[in-house]
């Protein structure tokens, strides 16, 4: 590693473009280390960490009660504790230290539900990913964007969305829908973006990274289609009405691993989902 002098934070030798890991590596966080001894400028460090790739989560967790506290911090350990996650919500947590998910029986009537399939099936397209896969067969549903139908009821499920979780929603991503005929999937992933990627750089510059995840089932489903998350051996089977929700981020603000998950193959029957997401950056105040 290069010399560092006081107030002259430079990354050492071999140390650009990042961390190749889900983590900073041992010799990136031994320069976070050897600069904030040398007093260099807390601010300093963190834009050159910024600069080659690491998230806000990330540095924050590597610089501890040195990180910056200004406009570019995000409150992680707010969005860990924010209404969903109180002893007054409806909502309840899945037995895991590893991930914060809960389940919402019947967050929508049949009604609500019906109206919003009928919506999905008038505006689908194929689905797509952020990341190419050599496997065509990864994610094999169909994707429509509700937002765009102006229609009272998606509003009303938008806003009831943002005030169950406890987050304002302009921190929102568009509510998504999404069909699964028999045999189609959405193979293992994860709803945040990877640090330090070109996928991250693409998606995450102006809104941040995902945080929360809010998923509706529309309908129940006769066979198959189960949403599985294997890293804690959970999963989940579609009823009508039904949301689950998770954290996508740990209290550090690194994205959690252990929110792996994938869409089933749906056996019988049909599958249709409505999905939102929520960003670290927004308009106003987050909660």
């Amino acid at each position: 590693m290069a010399t560092l002098h006081k107030n002259e934070c430079v990354p050492g030798a071999g140390q650009e473009g990042g961390s190749s890991g889900r983590i900073m590596d041992a010799s990136w966080l031994g320069w976070v280390k050897t600069n904030l001894e040398r007093n260099c400028a807390p601010v300093e460090i963190r834009q050159i960490l910024l600069d080659n790739g690491f998230s806000p989560g990330e540095i924050r967790a590597a610089m501890g009660a040195s990180y910056p506290e200004d406009d570019l911090g995000v409150d992680y350990e707010g969005l860990s504790k924010i209404r969903i996650t109180s002893p007054e919500s409806d909502a309840v947590r899945v037995d895991s230290d590893k991930i914060q998910l809960y389940t919402l029986e019947s967050f929508l009537n049949d009604t609500q539900c019906d109206e919003l399939v009928a919506m999905v099936n008038q505006n689908l397209r194929p689905s797509t990913v952020t990341l190419e896969s050599k496997d065509k067969y990864f994610r094999t549903s169909s994707t429509c964007y509700l937002t765009e139908s102006g229609a009272p009821t998606v509003e009303a499920v938008d806003k009831k969305i943002a005030s169950t979780l406890g987050i304002n929603i302009t921190y929102s991503e568009p509510i998504q829908g999404q069909k699964y005929l028999p045999g189609q999937q959405f193979k293992a992933h994860t709803d945040f973006f990877e640090p330090r990627t070109e996928e991250y750089q693409k998606h995450c510059r102006h809104t941040g990274n995902r945080t929360w995840t809010f998923m509706i089932y529309l309908t129940d489903v006769e066979n198959g289609g189960g949403t599985a998350f294997p890293e804690i051996g959970r999963t989940f089977h579609p009823k009508k009405g039904m949301a689950l929700a998770w954290n996508n981020l740990g209290r550090d603000g690194v994205p959690n691993r252990f929110t792996l998950h994938c869409g089933e193959p749906v056996v019988a029957g049909e599958k249709i989902i409505i999905t939102k997401w929520f960003r670290e950056k927004g308009a106003g105040k987050m909660f």
